[in-house]
């Protein structure tokens, strides 16, 4: 799902409160497009998840694992939201890093930031693979096991539904070591609409 962020007014004070370079930095920036490509590498407890359908299709030793997963409270959800960042813009694009929330099924499951790097060349596209660790017995405390194990099944693209997973982005730039954050959050990904008062 396409997201095109053009927040005039927001751009603008940001803008007027920063130097000339990360101004025409942000400037090209802000009018890149983001497209939610996938959700992969989905595992449960170290567990390949993409082609689990049902209970059944775990074996011995997945349960296995699985059991001493819970046990030792160690239920982690690991997956990749692969991201495509477009730049229509006749100068580069400039991504130093972001804070992010990762949401599943609407519910917020992780938060925190990102230093990597992204360089996006005039008219050209990019893929952004950002790889997440879900505590699941964390998010979910008061659910039953198999509501947590159900949970984390079925998120990859190939599997089932991928519009369970969005990502709320807020870009920065880097420049003379001052970040320029981007004014508020936008997400993409899933077909809901998302909370409002992200900032």
């Amino acid at each position: 799902m396409k997201t095109k962020f053009f927040l005039i007014l927001t751009s603008i004070i940001v803008l007027l409160s920063v130097g000339c370079k990360p101004v025409s930095q942000l400037a090209t920036f802000i009018k890149c497009d983001f497209d939610f490509i996938s959700v992969s590498n989905v595992k449960v407890a170290d567990i390949n998840v993409n082609s689990i359908h049902k209970y059944s299709d775990f074996t011995l030793v997945d349960v296995a694992k699985l059991l001493k997963a819970f046990k030792d409270k160690n239920f982690i959800l690991s997956l990749t939201v692969n991201v495509n960042a477009k730049n229509p813009n006749p100068k580069t694009a400039t991504l130093a890093g972001f804070d992010y929330i990762l949401w599943i099924d609407d519910i917020q499951v992780l938060t925190g930031s990102m230093d990597q790097k992204f360089v996006i060349e005039p008219n050209q596209s990019i893929d952004m693979p950002m790889n997440f660790d879900v505590d699941l017995l964390e998010v979910l405390r008061s659910e039953s096991r198999d509501k947590i194990l159900s949970f984390g099944c079925g998120l990859a693209t190939n599997n089932a539904d991928a519009s369970r997973v969005k990502l709320s982005l807020k870009p920065y730039l880097k420049n003379d070591n001052k970040i320029t954050k981007f004014p508020t959050y936008i997400t993409i990904g899933g077909d809901k609409i998302m909370p409002s008062n992200l900032n």
